[in-house]
């Protein structure tokens, strides 16, 4: 086992070799007695921390464990001594990714007593903030020796991107195809029962919510669902690729996306989560996941590749309205975007940047042949660092 020695024990250790040596040589008797002085420094250091600290009950928590960008949040630690006997004076240090960390310096903590100490945590990016693990170190009055032992693990902290409240929104007439058709209801509409339709069941719903009635007199399993039908989707699809973004025009987008999810879980609607880098969290709805929505926009970053060939193929039931989130908007694009309006009720373009436009193709010029405006497809800039919630609310207007 390698000894406990700290950098200064090592040269005390080796000093007072070469100094035993040199008396040794020269015959000295004082050199002898500095040599013997030493290593019985670094002797006593080492038998000092070698001995076991005495149980320790630690508790470590993050609170809140989820917060938005700059917003607060802190680390609590109680370190209690449940031995008989004394803990020594130790050095507590908790790693912060990205940080220095915490480093503070516990006095000896007497039999059955404990001590509270705390932090606060850095949360101007987005991400998983990774804490821990939690460490002591022992060391002897000379600072010749030094042992650490590990007292508690990793604990995270999820910074979330900035939510504005929205009070207006793409309004288009995107629906839900599950629930349209003949199996819509009106509420009272079957049996006297307070829900607004009814849709095909899926895997993963409440057997509660299953309408027996309905079920039997169609062969298939029908499931009460308590939102209207002209509802419909909302896609939000964020570019993540590198040469469309700047990381301040990036943080932007990713506030415009959380702003749009949120409001969508406000106003009950079904939403779907689409990023450049191959995330597809599929239609769900917005009120039931919007915490891990919100969660997985807190890790998403810039990515060197990258494109939009899935939303071509995109159904309208899975797409219903479209906000397009990017830096910069190239032909290429104006080419998908194109196909994928045609099939849907509204198509917005939020460009966060001062970038320049590239002109759509001739095909999705209006019939005023404006290529900057290609009809149906609404481009709003964002200014990059600015709040988002004015620029939109102003072109949206009232919440339907």
């Amino acid at each position: 086992m390698k000894p406990p020695l700290t950098h200064a024990g090592w040269l005390v250790a080796s000093g007072s070799l070469l100094v035993g040596a040199m008396g040794r040589a020269l015959a000295l008797t004082e050199m002898y007695v500095m040599s013997g002085v030493g290593l019985s420094l670094v002797v006593v250091a080492v038998v000092m921390v070698a001995r076991p600290l005495p149980p320790l009950e630690i508790e470590r928590s993050v609170r809140p464990r989820r917060v938005h960008l700059g917003d607060r949040s802190r680390v609590d630690v109680t370190v209690s001594n449940t031995s008989g006997r004394s803990a020594p004076q130790l050095e507590i240090t908790d790693p912060v990714a990205g940080t220095a960390g915490a480093r503070l310096t516990m006095a000896p903590l007497p039999s059955g007593q404990h001590r509270r100490a705390g932090y606060a945590l850095p949360t101007r990016r987005r991400g998983v903030l990774r804490v821990g693990p939690l460490e002591a170190t022992r060391s002897d009055p000379f600072g010749l020796a030094a042992r650490t032992v590990e007292l508690a693990g990793t604990i995270e902290l999820t910074v979330l991107p900035v939510v504005e409240p929205l009070t207006g929104a793409p309004a288009g007439q995107g629906t839900d195809q599950a629930v349209d058709g003949p199996s819509r209801a009106r509420p009272g509409a079957v049996g006297g029962e307070d829900f607004a339709s009814l849709r095909s069941y899926e895997v993963g719903d409440d057997l509660r919510r299953i309408h027996w009635a309905s079920s039997a007199r169609t062969g298939e399993l029908l499931v009460r669902q308590d939102d209207p039908a002209w509802q419909g989707h909302l896609t939000v699809v964020l570019d993540a690729r590198q040469d469309r973004f700047g990381a301040v025009e990036f943080e932007t987008a990713v506030s415009a996306a959380a702003s749009l999810l949120n409001w969508a879980a406000d106003h009950g609607r079904r939403v779907r989560l689409l990023v450049t880098d191959g995330t597809d969290t599929g239609p769900t709805d917005a009120r039931t996941s919007l915490d891990l929505l919100l969660e997985r926009l807190a890790v998403v970053d810039l990515q060197p590749g990258g494109d939009l060939p899935m939303l071509a193929g995109t159904r309208r039931a899975d797409a219903g309205d479209v906000v397009y989130l990017t830096g910069r908007l190239t032909g290429d694009d104006w080419l998908d975007l194109g196909r994928l309006h045609r099939d849907r009720a509204t198509t917005q373009v939020i460009v966060c940047s001062d970038a320049a436009i590239a002109p759509s193709p001739a095909s999705l010029a209006g019939s005023s042949g404006d290529r900057r405006r290609p009809v149906g497809i609404d481009v709003i800039r964002l200014t990059p660092g600015r709040p988002v919630a004015p620029t939109l609310t102003s072109r949206w207007g009232a919440p339907p």
